[in-house]
């Protein structure tokens, strides 16, 4: 187990104050990228990185065809997860790393990625954007919303003083940590780029309050 699995593991009783420090920014934006699809009839949807499951709560128009991968390496996550939706939703829990993962190649229809792609490493994003792109099948779609490095210097500072100052005091280290990913996290034109490569269309990439993105790409 490595340290980010460990950290999520202890971090989950609390994860809800991520809901509460983010001033409801989080979910605004999940709810955003989760219902750019218009409806989820008959789709495989591989929620990725899917923590407690937080994606599941927008997905619009399921049926008993819907079917969902919900992969995460934390197992604390996965528990509460199915707690909260495994009544709902026909889910297939998978407790691993991505990179470790074999979701078949052509095996999704959707995939969902929410604030989980800035805790990947630069040298990881072109395997991560290569093998995204070989698991969605035809007119598959990909759907990617993160926090990202605010352009603005003032704006980039006032975030840095909120998170690692403000937040932090409020409700612990653990919860500042967050801004060390979010400053190396520039934006998703890298794998935007990557996915354009792999000749993929983008549908829209979007940029909110200087602070959050959500790109969305699909296979012809």
């Amino acid at each position: 187990m490595n340290d980010l699995q460990q950290y999520f593991d202890r971090l989950q009783p609390r994860y809800y104050i991520n809901e509460i420090a983010s001033l409801g920014f989080t979910r605004l934006f999940r709810k955003i990228a989760v219902r750019k699809v218009k409806s989820y009839e008959n789709k495989r949807v591989l929620d990725l990185m899917s923590g407690q499951g937080e994606n599941l709560e927008f997905i619009k128009s399921p049926n008993e065809n819907t079917a969902i991968v919900a992969l995460d390496y934390s197992s604390a996550m996965h528990k509460k997860l199915a707690a909260t939706f495994k009544k709902k939703f026909s889910v297939q829990q998978i407790q691993k790393d991505f990179f470790e993962s074999h979701i078949p190649d052509h095996s999704m229809d959707i995939i969902l990625c929410s604030y989980g792609t800035k805790t990947i490493e630069e040298d990881q994003k072109a395997v991560f954007a290569d093998r995204l792109s070989r698991i969605i099948d035809e007119k598959g779609e990909i759907i990617i919303v993160e926090f990202v490095k605010p352009k603005i210097k003032w704006r980039a500072s006032c975030v840095k003083w909120y998170i690692e100052v403000l937040v932090t005091k409020l409700f612990g280290n653990e919860f500042g940590k967050l801004f060390h990913y979010i400053n190396k996290n520039e934006s998703l034109e890298d794998l935007k780029n990557k996915f354009v490569q792999n000749s993929l269309s983008i549908i829209s990439h979007q940029r909110y309050l200087d602070l959050v993105e959500i790109l969305h790409v699909k296979r012809n």
